[in-house]
């Protein structure tokens, strides 16, 4: 919601402005940081210009390896979902209801020997036996051909928690997912044609151990995001991709600071001969203090970006990338709508190339004008360990977007005055539900209902109703006017407006907004040309308080009443002044 005219013109000059701003260095790390001071944080020239160069021949040594000196540090990150990515199925670690479940899964598209497609249902029902975890692929026209499988690992738990089948040395992904917030199984499933195989009946004849897809092992398609350290290649005398080396599961501290075999031994040199570890002089990397902006955030992107390998058709993910290289979108093709024609990639994003689904952010992230001209990355305002929000944000969000939205902060932008006591602020709403809607989904449906909106996008940009009209993307308002409305933290109720309805009440306050500007705009040319001092004074006051609705951006949207109040003082104080001589 961009001012127009004169307005544009002047946020594009504060915009490049905030991207000029040089950063200084940090004397020394700090617990907790907001993100103008991460923006100060971060290094216009980093100290590791090349992971590869820095890190050398550097080995894996693991995560216990850096407890020892960083206790604290190791402990905050052991309570993160990073650490938790990937765990061995306890009782404590799993969530799903594995009490004698039954999961349908309807309409399941899979293909006949000759190539033909065939539409199956079938089920899966999980159960306990002591402390294992199963589930058994049903066929209901032939018990005999039940096949029962364990779950050997666990994928995640803060949003779905998703399960691993052992093969061999191999981890195939199970069809079967939990969802958190609705409390049951997806019926979506995790491709579950995999599991099944037409048998001429009205149902498939589940697969048997041997018969699963090989090319499907986690090993090609998800381990190179969900592990640490583990190298990953293709035997080919298995015909499959197998994992070797001292790697461990989960997102550990090697994934963003780098090999720590070498800054292992430098420390142990450094406390045998009685002199201090310099950080400067050792080779790890602290993110935030040695990389620069888009270091930073190829760092995340290597996950947090849907992508395969470009080189390597086989697998899912690149290979070899270490923290402190530039070379993400060299080593991985990154999915988009608008660049394929694979409805198995362009499903994942609206038609603007919006993130549809999760784990996306570096597509949208690229996108915003925190990224292109801010400098801003991930790390501006997300931290992996240390004192944290949810979502492991520096703020709370509500504190987060004023630390720079305001006339005097970072971003030169009176967004927090103008929101300040706002209806919409005084009802609950923050700015992270109009800028960052959840417009995306993790949890796809179940039997309890439909898949949650559960993923924020991190464009930053607004989803106005007008792009639900013309493209199908969900309003930044349908999160509290669609439906019935929803009660805000307040207590308030939202009304309930379709989106056309909405669209027009926006459309007509902008322009209500733009009008009056102009107005005291035309006033200010004839009040311009009035020579007495006085008559200057007021002119400049006058604009002074337009330059605050414009600065703003949303022409009144953030503030209505304030805006008008606001444009209301500078045309008194225009009127007044076009009347002296």
């Amino acid at each position: 919601m961009n001012a127009i005219g004169k307005g544009r013109r002047t946020l594009r000059w504060v915009a490049a402005l905030a991207g000029c701003i040089g950063f200084a260095n940090l004397a020394a790390a700090q617990t907790m940081l907001t993100p103008t001071e991460t923006l100060s944080a971060t290094r216009d020239t980093p100290r590791v210009v090349s992971g590869q160069k820095f890190f050398g021949d550097a080995k894996y040594v693991g995560a216990d390896s850096c407890k020892s000196c960083h206790e604290k540090q190791h402990g905050e990150w052991a309570t993160t979902w990073h650490a938790k990515m990937e765990r061995m199925p306890t009782q404590d670690v799993v969530i799903g209801d594995f009490n004698d479940r039954v999961i349908t899964y309807k309409d399941i598209k899979v293909k006949t020997k000759d190539g033909k497609e065939e539409m199956l249902t079938f089920q899966v029902k999980t159960h306990r036996h002591g402390d294992k975890f199963l589930f058994t692929v049903l066929d209901k026209d032939n018990p005999a051909n039940n096949q029962t499988f364990e779950v050997a690992k666990t994928l995640g738990g803060k949003w779905d928690q998703g399960y691993e089948i052992k093969i061999g040395e191999n981890y195939l992904p199970a069809p079967i997912r939990w969802s958190v917030a609705a409390k049951d199984w997806l019926t979506s499933s995790y491709r579950p044609y995999e599991w099944v195989t037409p048998d001429g009946t009205p149902d498939g004849r589940p697969l048997k151990v041997e018969e699963l897809p090989k090319n499907r092992f986690a090993e090609a398609k998800c381990s190179g995001c969900h592990t640490t350290g583990f190298e990953f290649y293709k035997d080919a005398a298995a015909g499959h991709w197998k994992a070797r080396g001292n790697g461990e599961l989960g997102i550990t501290c090697e994934r963003c600071h780098g090999p720590a075999g070498k800054h292992v031994a430098e420390a142990e040199e450094a406390k045998t001969s009685g002199k201090k570890l310099v950080p400067e002089a050792t080779t790890i990397v602290h993110p935030l203090k040695d990389l620069n902006a888009l270091q930073q955030t190829q760092v995340c992107a290597q996950c947090h970006g849907r992508n395969t390998n470009k080189k390597i058709s086989d697998i899912s993910f690149q290979q070899g990338f270490l923290p402190g290289d530039v070379d993400m979108t060299s080593r991985s093709r990154f999915w988009n709508y608008s660049g394929t024609s694979n409805p198995d990639e362009y499903k994942y994003f609206w038609p603007n190339d919006w993130a549809k689904r999760n784990r996306q952010q570096w597509q949208d992230f690229q996108k915003s004008t925190h990224f292109n001209k801010a400098g801003m990355s991930c790390l501006t305002c997300h931290t992996f360990h240390g004192q944290a929000e949810g979502a492991q944000l520096r703020q709370k969000p509500e504190d987060m977007c004023v630390s720079c939205h305001t006339n005097s902060g970072y971003a030169k932008r009176p967004n927090g005055e103008m929101f300040q006591h706002s209806p919409m602020q005084k009802a609950g709403v923050q700015c992270v539900d109009c800028h960052m809607p959840r417009i995306g989904y993790r949890s796809d449906k179940t039997a309890s209902g439909p898949h949650q909106w559960d993923t924020s996008s991190h464009t930053f940009m607004v989803a106005l109703p007008t792009l639900e009209k013309s493209q199908g993307i969900r309003s930044s308002c349908a999160a509290c006017h669609e439906g019935q409305g929803r009660k805000m933290p307040s207590g308030v109720q939202a009304p309930a407006f379709d989106t056309h309805t909405l669209d027009t009440m926006l459309k007509q306050k902008q322009v209500m907004t733009r009008t009056e500007i102009d107005e005291v705009e035309k006033l200010l040319v004839k009040a311009a040309a009035r020579k007495a001092p006085m008559a200057q004074k007021l002119v400049a006051d006058a604009r002074g308080k337009l330059n605050f609705v414009l600065l703003d951006g949303s022409l009144g949207f953030h503030n209505q009443p304030k805006a008008a109040e606001t444009i209301a003082e500078a045309r008194k104080l225009a009127e007044k002044a076009a009347k002296m001589k």
